[in-house]
């Protein structure tokens, strides 16, 4: 995969990455990254690292991040999660799915106001 990931470099060097404006834990080093550089340095290393599932999740719940949102076109991380009573996790997968998730989400947060 290291071939793979130097392709991605090169490409990487034309992308823009913004600041999240949500916390992004990278999958190698489990941990923030917030600049641009951090954030592409950490994805062309995550081609060819192993994913640290068990280690992100214990971050998460660490930090008292309890709502999780996977995106992309399976629900693999979602049913992984399913497990964990403390977790809540949606996949958005798909429009209606993302519109779902985005609800359940503000519910909480317009019952605090």
């Amino acid at each position: 995969m290291k071939p793979i990931s130097e392709k991605l470099k090169k490409i990487l060097k034309i992308v823009t990455i913004n600041p999240p404006k949500i916390p992004v834990i990278n999958n190698v080093d489990v941990k923030f990254e917030n600049t641009s550089k951090n954030i592409k340095k950490a994805l062309i290393r995550q081609i060819y690292n192993t994913v640290r599932w068990k280690e992100i999740i214990d971050f998460i719940k660490l930090k008292k991040i309890f709502v999780m949102l996977e995106i992309g076109p399976n629900k693999i991380l979602t049913n992984l999660n399913k497990k964990d009573k403390n977790l809540i996790s949606f996949s958005t997968n798909n429009l209606k799915n993302f519109l779902i998730a985005f609800k359940k989400i503000n519910k909480g947060k317009n019952e605090q106001k």
